[in-house]
């Protein structure tokens, strides 16, 4: 069974059931998913969101960015916008020109940017993670530009959260540099940024950012560790998802 649903032109749009949880239970693929920035042009565009259950969408990216791209979705859905200027495209396009338009540049800055994510931006996380506490039910959906950095955290943390283990933790972190098959396509989100610069666009700059790299999660892990010994006590000192929190998300987000 594929992950990976079509809507328009939106990239990484795919749920996040059939893993492994705590109590040999499963997540459930009709409550979570995760995508980049949902193209939604008309009611047949709203109506798959609607179909699919989802009632609460997690918006972490940038005010630039939902200023750009406005989202539209029926208005029985909920979208928390909890807007992360760390990983933003524009932050990233900045960093770029500040630390000089190479390969090696571009993905040693998304490594910074991941422990960036896990230092800075906790209280987004943190917030995503008490708003659903309080929500009874529906499925929840994680977005950012590219759905694979502010929400590839988000989607790491609530597996964790649920008893997902880190290797298939990992495995769905990766399914994003699939969705960018067309790496034509992603690069061409970046033509405005370069031209702007009055430089043609670089394959070779943009393919770090849009990957999807294990030694980018990696920090992030690295990060939570150091700051608070292990995953699990990250998440109950950080996140504030005791052991009451997080039986009750995997009722709502497992089976």
């Amino acid at each position: 069974m594929t992950r990976f649903f079509s809507l328009g032109k939106t990239m990484n749009f795919r749920h996040m059931g059939d893993y492994g949880a705590a109590d040999q239970r499963v997540t459930r693929g009709d409550r979570l998913f995760r995508s980049g920035f949902l193209e939604i042009v008309d009611a047949a565009g709203r109506e798959v969101i609607s179909d699919k259950g989802i009632q609460t969408i997690y918006d972490f990216r940038s005010p630039v960015e939902r200023e750009k791209n406005i989202l539209s979705v029926d208005k029985h859905i909920e979208v928390v916008e909890l807007g992360m200027l760390v990983a933003s495209v524009e932050n990233l396009w900045d960093m770029l020109l500040e630390k000089g338009l190479n390969p090696d540049g571009a993905a040693k800055i998304m490594a910074e940017r991941y422990r960036e994510l896990t230092v800075e931006e906790v209280p987004g996380y943190r917030a995503m993670f008490q708003h659903m506490l309080n929500k009874e039910e529906g499925g929840a959906l994680v977005m950012c530009s590219f759905g694979k950095d502010r929400a590839g955290i988000a989607s790491a943390l609530l597996l964790g959260s649920l008893g997902v283990s880190e290797q298939e933790i990992q495995q769905d972190y990766l399914l994003s540099s699939n969705a960018y098959a067309d790496k034509e396509a992603a690069i061409s989100k970046f033509e405005s940024f370069f031209n702007n610069q009055g430089i043609p666009v670089d394959r070779k700059i943009v393919l770090p950012i849009l990957d999807a790299r294990t030694q980018y999660l990696d920090v992030a892990w690295d990060v939570m560790r150091n700051a608070s010994g292990s995953l699990d006590n990250f998440m109950t000192q950080e996140l504030g998802l005791n052991n009451e929190a997080r039986r009750y998300l995997q009722q709502r987000f497992t089976a």
